[in-house]
């Protein structure tokens, strides 16, 4: 037991050293680096200039293609009437109701059946 309490001490003490030394001497940034570059203020007529480019190209953006435009809607299928849709359902049915009775059919729906190996 005092092994291994003695090994993962002996691990642990390089893993606290290296995040204690890795901290800053009084826990604040540096001042030097913690502020932004000064920049000149900008005058309001520069401000409304870049204002005004923004607005040109804003404007260009908005009366150019949009997402989804020039691609119409498809046309909705014509609906079949239930009459057609459960006489093909039954002629479906019968067809496979014979070819299940001659043998025809395998058993199982996955080609990895037991039964089909």
């Amino acid at each position: 037991m005092r092994k291994i309490l003695l090994t993962a001490g002996l691990a642990l003490i390089p893993m606290i050293a290296t995040t204690a030394l890795a901290q800053t001497s009084s826990g604040e940034a540096d001042p030097a680096q913690s502020r932004a570059r000064p920049v000149a203020p900008t005058t309001p007529a520069e401000r409304s200039e870049a204002r005004g480019e923004r607005k040109e190209s804003g404007a260009a953006a908005a009366r150019g293609p949009q997402i989804g435009e020039g691609q119409p809607q498809p046309a909705a299928a014509p609906k079949v009437p239930r009459e057609e849709r459960r006489a093909a359902h039954a002629k479906r049915r019968a067809a496979t109701g014979q070819a299940n009775q001659a043998g025809q059919l395998p058993r199982g729906g996955n080609t990895d059946a037991p039964e089909r190996q």
